[in-house]
């Protein structure tokens, strides 16, 4: 072999390594959130009455709550915040707040320019809809719509 094969055939097995190594690293560390997501979906369906979910996130403010929208026994939207630390869970009935489309228009009427991600959550002892619009953070209140705080990074 030449060294210019020799050279080649390194170069290809160290990234190889590489690669492998950072997609190794980055499946361990979704390990977590998966698991924490499974078992949001596990105490939805079985304390709060969920029968069909169509989502679930991860909200973090002052603590932060696994967030699972679906249907409940009565076929009503419902949205639940299961707290990382903590057994109350809470759960409110979608038609009861402000959908996450006004809440969008709620941020935007405050200053927000396009919209990345909205993600039910909790802050200063209330449900919110946190709208997340360039490293921006906008708290919408789920009940009344009111700004609650608008904080960049």
């Amino acid at each position: 072999m030449t060294l210019g094969k020799q050279s080649l055939i390194g170069v290809f097995v160290l990234v190889s390594v590489i690669v492998f190594s950072i997609l190794y690293i980055l499946e361990v560390s979704a390990r977590p959130f998966l698991q924490g997501q499974e078992q949001a979906e596990q105490v939805a369906t079985q304390y709060a009455g969920v029968t069909s979910i169509s989502k679930v996130a991860r909200y973090n403010g002052e603590k932060s709550y696994y967030s699972v929208a679906g249907k409940n026994q009565a076929d009503e939207d419902v949205l639940v915040l299961i707290p990382e630390e903590s057994s109350e869970i809470l759960v409110y009935k979608v038609a009861e707040g402000i959908s996450q489309e006004e809440a969008k228009t709620i941020a935007k009427e405050n200053g927000a320019g396009e919209i990345s991600k909205v993600t039910f959550g909790y802050f200063k002892n209330q449900p919110i809809w946190e709208v997340k619009s360039g490293q921006t953070y906008y708290a919408i209140a789920f009940e009344g719509g009111k700004l609650l705080s608008k904080e960049g990074i």
